[in-house]
This record gives structure tokens, sequence and C-alpha cells, in this order.
């Protein structure tokens, strides 16, 4: 499937620390899938900030380049609290071009607007969403969440929840939406025929066990909900995209169910703690869903977990960077005083000493790709793991 890309398989082993899971970049990393062990995939399109020169930026069919902010570190946090939650990791695929340069969220020619790199990139995007549903439909008896996060910068406060359904549709009754006409134009349909408790696509999409009726009852408002129903014809309300359409029950022959979920900005992506708070109740509300719903037999991972180890928590700057040999920590209450840089291929390409200002000398530019900065402190043995970029 993968014939003109490049593929990496990590799978990371050095003094204590496991890192069990693998990871597949597509062609110059502008493309990253991190392979999981849950019936979860979800997808980041448009949170990435590579902006490679030689792919122009796009000025075709009238483009957006908006960054979804803090998308792709809120997938992390969501990647974690899974993880402490089952032990087990969600399927993760993120764009990592800035959206001036591609839309995944498009269809390749209004996202890639004809340039070769980007439509590779566009391509392996798509191609790792349904190598994922694959494998988790395989693992789980076709019991598969499909979930494209996004942001929005509406300004209502909420979260909206995009099953390709309009925002006028939204309020159509129940007698109405039931009909096998809004039944096969949601992305939830095979969900709607084949439910636990048989519940209806209006029950699915604003009863009393609804994803964002769940998600509401930890403080995040939702649309369409039991709380809040539908979102009203003036809110700009987002009901889904390309890739909600492509990749969910909606399209044929596709067995995964799924929406598109637009997170606001205050109070779940503008913070650290806003974001690990989401993460921990998205968590609680994709379990519960998928318990719910999907009657699933939950298969143990039996992860390979280091004492103190930490994935992707702490952040650096400039990242990505432009042929630097020094980054610097953010304000962090953790302490360090060391840090190996890691390859892709497993390989220690760097060591050194944190400064007290928390700079990171390196004894050599890096060069271009995707590595593993892992930060230790060796008076209590805790270490950390984050990403970083090289242009």
């Amino acid at each position: 499937m993968f014939k003109n890309t490049a593929i990496f398989i990590i799978t990371l082993f050095y003094t204590g620390i496991t890192m069990s899971q693998s990871y597949e970049f597509g062609f110059n990393n502008y493309i990253e899938y991190q392979k999981g062990t849950l019936p979860i995939v979800l997808s980041f399109p448009h949170g990435g900030s590579m902006n490679p020169a030689k792919i122009p930026d796009r000025i075709c069919s009238d483009p957006v380049y908006a960054t979804d902010a803090y998308t792709i570190e809120t997938a992390m946090k969501i990647k974690a609290a899974l993880y402490v939650a089952t032990g087990c990791y969600p399927h993760i695929i993120i764009c990592h071009l800035d959206r001036a340069k591609l839309d995944c969220n498009r269809n390749i020619n209004e996202g890639a607007c004809g340039n070769a790199e980007a439509m590779t990139a566009w391509n392996e995007f798509h191609d790792f969403i349904n190598t994922a549903q694959n494998t988790a439909n395989q693992n789980f008896n076709n019991k598969t969440l499909f979930v494209d996060l996004h942001g929005h910068g509406n300004p209502v406060q909420r979260i909206e929840l995009g099953y390709l359904l309009y925002d006028h549709e939204l309020e159509l009754s129940d007698e109405i939406l039931n009909s096998d006409k809004y039944i096969n134009f949601s992305s939830i349909k095979n969900l709607v025929n084949d439910n636990v408790n048989n519940f209806t696509l209006a029950q699915l999409l604003r009863g009393p066990e609804a994803f964002g009726t769940l998600l509401s009852k930890y403080d995040f408002p939702s649309v369409p909900s039991q709380q809040i129903p539908y979102p009203g014809t003036s809110s700009n309300y987002f009901s889904g995209g390309y890739i909600t359409a492509n990749h969910t029950s909606y399209a044929s022959g596709v067995i995964t169910d799924g929406f598109q979920m637009e997170l606001n900005y205050n109070g779940i992506r503008d913070t650290e703690e806003n974001r690990t708070k989401f993460a921990n109740a998205f968590t609680k509300t994709i379990i519960k869903y998928l318990n719910t719903h999907f009657n699933l037999i939950w298969n143990p991972c039996s992860p390979l977990k280091a004492t103190g180890e930490t994935y992707f928590d702490i952040k650096v700057f400039p990242n990505p960077q432009k042929k630097g040999n020094s980054f610097f920590l953010e304000s962090t209450t953790k302490s360090f005083s060391h840090f190996k840089i890691i390859s892709i291929s497993g390989m220690e390409t760097d060591n050194g000493i944190i400064s007290y200002d928390g700079e990171l000398i390196l004894k050599n530019s890096l060069k271009p790709g995707i590595y593993i900065l892992v930060l230790i402190n060796f008076n209590t043995g805790e270490r950390y793991m984050t990403k970083l970029i090289s242009e």
C-alpha cells in the first residue's frame, strides 16, 4: 500500500524505559501513524506545523489555512489517559503539515492543489486511517469507533459532534430522524442498525446514552446531546467533512461508525491542565459509549510499563527546528538534569546535561527527521519522553 512511502516501525528499548508502541511515518515524516491496540481510531488533520518550502501554499478552491491549535497536544493527552485506563493505546493518525500546505479534510484536488508531495501525504493519511480501522475491526469483530478531531473558533464554547446531519436536520422530530432516509445520511448508520439496546438514531444522537450526553456530564457541553439537542441554524455548526463522509458507515462498504468532533478553545485546548481534564473525560465517555452500544470483549494488552515514565508530556521549543543545535524546555515543575535523543531507528544520536535555564545544547545539529527526546532526573530516576522534529 505504501510503495512510495518511507516506513519506520519503532519499538524503543533503552535503560529504564520501554516504549512498546510502534509508529509509521510517511514520506518526509509528513504523516504519522501511531499503531493502537484499542477499537478506537482517532485522526488529527489540522494541527500540523511543518512548512516545507517545496510545497507551495494552497491557492485552489478558496482554501482555509487556520490551524486547529493544540489538537495534537490534546491527542497525546487522550492517548495517555486511555493508556492509564486500559493499558492499551488508541490508533492515532496525524498530519504534521501545516494546513496551508495540505488539507486532508478535503478531496485530494482541493486539499493538495496538484502538488505531488502533498498528494502523496494526502494518500498516506487516508491509507493509514483505512489500515487502522481494518486492524481494529479484525481484532474487535467490527466494533470500532472512529473520531475525526478538530478545533473550532465559533463563539459558543461547546463541543460540536458531527454525524453528517445538518443543523436544521437535527431539529427534526424523533419520528422523522428515525426514518431510513436520515439513518442512511448519518455517520453511525451501522450502529443504528446493530446496537445492543436497539437504540434509534434519535436516541444515539440526543438520548441519555448518546456520546454528547455522556460527555456533557463531565462539564463539557456538547451538541447534539440530551442537554443540547440541536445547535441552532445560525451557529455555524460543523456537521462533518470529507474524512467523516469517507471513513464511516455513511460511505458504501465502510463498516466503522464514527463522527467528527470539534473542540472549542476555552476550557479544553487552551492550557495543559484543561487538555488533561478533557482527555480524562473523553476517556471515560468513550469507554462507557463502547461498552453500552458495542458489547465489546476487551482484549488485554499486557503493556510493558516502566516506573515513572510519561509519554509526550513535556514541551520543547523551537519544535520543529531548522538546522539548530539547541532546544529549550517550557516552564515545568519537573526537574531534569540530563537528556538523550533517540532516532526513529532506535539509535542514540546525542546526549548531554540540561542547563539551569532549561537549555539543551546538542553536540551536533540534528538531521531532518523525527526524534524522541528523553529527559532524565538522575536523583529520582524519573524519565519523561517527548517528540522532536528537525527540518
